[in-house]
């Protein structure tokens, strides 16, 4: 999970694609490159915690995305789902859950209800949701996540975990600390027997719920657990972050590892 990988693109960056409509649709707009060129370029803004300058590029690429390949093309979800990504870590938040949200339910018409990629956007609503404490929707959302990405990737798949771990610590975060310690033992168990390289992670979020649970705040009496910071997060894959700090999962996944079914 603390793994930069290059940037992905849908299918084939030489490839011929056509156009998505209007009285010319059946022309070709040629090859995708330039902008699987550009989609890399804004993720090195938000990797380089440049998200104003990721916004301004990428609110152009979906618009000549739109134009040549359609709204629901793959590689425009990919773009838009960026931009959403790009929205938050620069903290319009309210435009990047809108845009999100959107963006989650055009995946689900576009690649059904479980595919890796509308599963990727779902859980990055639901970490959305956790940061911004919205805890009741991040709960919702990881509870139906969590069991889908157990079905179509595995238990150990590192998407999986990354979900499992959000959805430990949204139990944390609203005070149900053993509930919490359950989801990610289960996690760390499943790693182990694996062989996956997340246990370090999962085992350091692990021991500081169990100093949470013995340090509660004399205010509210509930546990204290470290937030994570969005800065603290690395741009992978074009917009998916994952984290670089000792706790939390991913800030946002959206355009996730390819899934069964998905485009290599």
């Amino acid at each position: 999970m603390t793994a930069r990988r290059s940037t992905r693109w849908p299918g084939s960056r030489s490839a011929v694609v056509p156009h998505g409509g209007g009285a010319d649709g059946g022309r070709s707009v040629g090859d995708q490159a330039e902008l699987a060129d550009r989609n890399g370029a804004a993720a090195e803004h938000l990797a380089a915690g440049r998200p104003d300058r990721a916004v301004i590029a990428l609110e152009r690429l979906l618009d000549d995305c739109r134009r040549l390949l359609g709204g629901e093309h793959p590689a425009t979800l990919v773009v838009e789902g960026n931009l959403a990504v790009a929205f938050v870590m620069g903290g319009r938040d309210e435009a990047g859950v809108h845009l999100m949200i959107d963006n989650l339910h055009r995946r689900e018409r576009v690649f059904g209800d479980e595919h890796a990629r509308t599963l990727a956007a779902r859980d990055a609503v639901a970490t959305t949701h956790r940061l911004a404490g919205r805890l009741s929707e991040a709960l919702w959302l990881y509870s139906r996540v969590a069991p889908q990405r157990n079905r179509v990737l595995g238990p150990s798949h590192p998407d999986t975990l990354t979900t499992r771990l959000g959805l430990g610590l949204t139990f944390a975060a609203a005070g149900d600390t053993a509930m919490a310690r359950d989801v990610v033992m289960a996690a760390l168990q499943d790693c182990d027997r694996s062989g996956v390289e997340h246990a370090e992670m999962l085992r350091s979020c692990l021991a500081d719920l169990h100093r949470a649970d013995t340090a509660r705040s004399p205010a509210t009496g509930t546990a204290d657990v470290p937030r994570q910071r969005r800065a603290s997060a690395a741009v992978v894959d074009g917009g998916v972050t994952r984290p670089r700090g000792r706790v939390g999962p991913s800030t946002i996944d959206i355009g996730s590892r390819a899934g069964r079914g998905d485009a290599p």
